[in-house]
C-alpha cells in the first residue's frame, strides 16, 4: 500500500487507497494541510489498479514541488522515497512494496569528508556550488541539491530513494562545500564514478555520472568562472600601445646655403 509522511518517519501517515485522493486546506480532502499557502483543493493523488500513484495539481493555480522541482501541468508518477512539498509542508511518498531493509552504515561527517580533500573528474568542467542538481538516466527524474547536501539511499527518508538489494539504507550523499560538490560514498557495496569505483570521496565535476546500485545519475552544476588578476596599482586592465619617440629635427649645416657658390654650383 502507498502512503504519505508528514514529518518524516513517524510523523503523520495518510494512507492512499485505490482511486482518487484530494490535499488541501478544506477540512473534507482526505489529506487536510490547513497553512498558509495551501489552497482549499490543492493537489490530487490517483492511485491506478497496478498500485502506481499520480500527483496532480487541483487547480492550475497550486503550486507543488517534487523533489525541489516545480509540479507542471501534467500528472507525474510518484517513486519510492519522492518529497512532495506544499505550502512549506514536505511529504514523503512511501510505497511499501519498494521499501525493504538493508544494513545501516553511518555516514562520514562531512568535516572528516572536506579533511580528506579530491580531486574533479578527468574530462569534466569545474563547478562552483551552486546551482547543483542529478538526473536520473533511469526515469530522467531531476532532483535539485536545495540544501547542504543531497542523500542517496534505500531508506524513503533520504533525498534520493534507490531501490535495489545491493544499495545501503543511507548510500552516499553530495555535500555542498566552498570548493564545490563532494560526493561522500558511505556504503557498504560501494560508489562509482564514471564507472570508477570511488574511495571514500571526491570532488564532483560536470556531467560526471554516479552509480548507486543499478542506477545511474548525471550530476550537473554551475560552471566555476575564475577571477582575473587585478592589475597592478597605476596600471588599467587595458593600457594603451607605447607611442613611439619623435625623431629629433636636425638643423642644416651653417654652410649649407654656399653650396651653389662651388664649382658645383655654377651654372
Amino acid at each position: 500500500m502507498a502512503l504519505l509522511e508528514l514529518g518524516g518517519r513517524g510523523g503523520q501517515k495518510f494512507p492512499l487507497p485505490q482511486g482518487e485522493v484530494l490535499l488541501g486546506a478544506d477540512p473534507s480532502c482526505a489529506i487536510p494541510l490547513a497553512v498558509p499557502g495551501v489552497l482549499p483543493r490543492h493537489a490530487k493523488f490517483k492511485t491506478q489498479s497496478d498500485g502506481q500513484v499520480v500527483i496532480s495539481k487541483a487547480v492550475p493555480e497550486a503550486e507543488v514541488l517534487i523533489n525541489g522541482v516545480r509540479l507542471g501541468a501534467e500528472p507525474t508518477p510518484l517513486l519510492h522515497g519522492d518529497k512532495v512539498e506544499v505550502g512549506g509542508q514536505e511529504l514523503t511518498f512511501v510505497d511499501e512494496r519498494r521499501s525493504g531493509s538493508t544494513q545501516y552504515v553511518k555516514a562520514m561527517s562531512t568535516s572528516q569528508a572536506q579533511a580528506k580533500g579530491g580531486g574533479a573528474g578527468k574530462g569534466g568542467k569545474a563547478t562552483g556550488n551552486t546551482g547543483g542538481r542529478v538526473v536520473s538516466l533511469t526515469d530522467g527524474r531531476e532532483y535539485a541539491i536545495t540544501g547542504s547536501s543531497l542523500v542517496f539511499g534505500r531508506d524513503a527518508s533520504c533525498d534520493v530513494v534507490v531501490p535495489g538489494k545491493d544499495v545501503s539504507r543511507r548510500h552516499a550523499e553530495i555535500v555542498q562545500t566552498p570548493k564545490g560538490y563532494l560526493l561522500v560514498d558511505s556504503s557498504t557495496n560501494g560508489t562509482s564514478v564514471n564507472d570508477v569505483r570511488l574511495e571514500g570521496q571526491r570532488v564532483l565535476a560536470r556531467a560526471d555520472v554516479i552509480t548507486i546500485g543499478e542506477e545511474k545519475f548525471r550530476f550537473y552544476a554551475d560552471t566555476l568562472v575564475v577571477a582575473e588578476a587585478a592589475p597592478p596599482v597605476g596600471q588599467t586592465s587595458n593600457p594603451l600601445p607605447p607611442v613611439p619617440p619623435v625623431p629629433p629635427v636636425v638643423p642644416p649645416p651653417p654652410d649649407a646655403g654656399r653650396l651653389r657658390e662651388t664649382v658645383h654650383g655654377i651654372p
